[in-house]
């Protein structure tokens, strides 16, 4: 089982211009305020985050920040959409939006930038 298994996430789509992941906040994933705990949201982001940059690529982390504006709650449906900013011969940066349901507001704003190199083999 993955760490991404574990959380619950599910890939929604995984294209190189758009890639969108799933996951619905339960009582586990809840922090001492009773809403969705940072570390959540940040791997919901993340995961949409690696599976961009490994489309293409051989893609590692080098870089990331995480904004929060609002709260998630138990039962809230979030999908980060992940798109690229710039993409290099060897680092891309991309913006992952963590937004409650498909086209809901805007929850966290994910900046990532990876070392890219070609895939072996």
């Amino acid at each position: 089982m993955t760490y991404a298994d574990l959380l619950g996430l599910s890939v929604l789509e995984a294209a190189p211009q758009r890639t969108r992941v799933r996951a619905v906040v339960t009582d586990s994933g809840l922090n001492m305020h009773g809403t969705a705990h940072g570390g959540l949201i940040f791997s919901l982001a993340d995961e949409a985050f690696a599976v961009i940059s490994n489309l293409e690529a051989q893609a590692v982390a080098v870089d990331t920040h995480l904004s929060f504006f609002r709260a998630a709650k138990v039962g809230d449906e979030l999908v980060a959409v992940a798109t690229p900013e710039r993409v290099g011969r060897t680092l891309a940066t991309y913006r992952v939006e963590v937004r409650r349901g498909e086209e809901g507001e805007v929850l966290a704003l994910f900046m990532g930038t990876v070392s890219r190199r070609a895939r072996e083999g």
